[in-house]
């Protein structure tokens, strides 16, 4: 009975993203307002984008965390800036 309470506490305390510094993202990429730090898993590696970021709006996020030094916490990088041809 105490291994059935431990495992029902535990599943009950997972659903609180507020427990940890990263939440998965809503199903269509977007994150949660609490968690407004989009970590992507791209080709270039682990990359976050904040509110400032050019891609901000068309990345898809894989996690979302709750700032950026959390996301670097993780093994993010943060995004560059594209290129100015002039």
């Amino acid at each position: 009975m105490k291994k059935i309470s431990i495992i029902l506490a535990c599943l009950f305390l997972s659903g609180c993203a507020h427990l940890w510094a990263r939440a998965l993202p809503h199903p269509d990429g977007d994150c949660p307002w609490d968690f407004p730090v989009k970590g992507n898993d791209s080709r270039n590696g682990f990359i976050y984008h904040t509110y400032d970021s050019p891609y901000y709006e068309r990345a898809l996020a894989e996690w979302c965390f709750t700032t950026e030094e959390e996301a670097r916490a993780y093994g993010y990088r943060r995004f560059r800036e594209p290129l100015r041809r002039y």
